[in-house]
């Protein structure tokens, strides 16, 4: 999704949001360093509720952050929160024109969506329905086929299947994503 689509956000919104944002992706690498999970509500004045969860549009929901995605994201994190640090703090005001920030402002929410497992839209914003799915086995000995998620492919979405296994004997297949036609 093209991050424009912020544009359309009001300037108080879209600040607001910016501020939220940040700070929780500090409170996630407080809460990571200490390995415990941070957790948060999205205020309803500012997103959306997500689709397929019961509640209603505007309604509060609460978001746990997976430590291993954090884990393999902290590097992106932490860069986008210096990156948007005098928006965060609300030093400076984000021009809903300027496209370079705004595309700061979109790869911070979409780390914390892939940290949270969880789709982060503001109110009002113009996003497609997308496909979060994990999946994941831990076994002893693979004799066949195993897979963390098997389906078919979606048209937009994030995919993460994994498979650990002490041994796989000849002939079996342990596999983390499969995707058919």
């Amino acid at each position: 999704m093209d991050p424009i689509t912020l544009a359309g956000i009001t300037a108080v919104a879209l600040n607001e949001g910016v501020r939220f944002l940040y700070d929780q992706a500090g409170e996630v690498l407080r809460n990571y360093r200490e390995r415990r999970a941070a957790t948060t509500e999205l205020p309803p004045e500012l997103f959306e509720a997500s689709s397929g969860e019961s509640g209603e549009p505007g309604e509060s929901r609460q978001l746990v952050a997976d430590l291993d995605t954090v884990a393999r994201l902290e590097p992106e994190l932490r860069g986008l929160r210096r990156d948007l640090g005098e928006y965060g703090q609300g030093v400076d005001l984000v021009d809903p024109r300027d496209s370079e920030v705004l595309a700061l402002v979109d790869g911070l929410r979409r780390t914390l969506e892939a940290v949270y497992g969880a789709p982060i839209v503001f109110l009002g914003e113009p996003r497609p329905d997308t496909v979060r799915v994990r999946g994941g086995v831990e076994v002893q000995e693979v004799r066949g086929y195993v897979a963390g998620v098997r389906g078919l492919p979606a048209s937009t979405g994030d995919i993460t299947g994994t498979v650990r296994a002490d041994t796989v004997e000849e002939g079996g297949r342990a596999i983390g994503v499969d995707l058919t036609e």
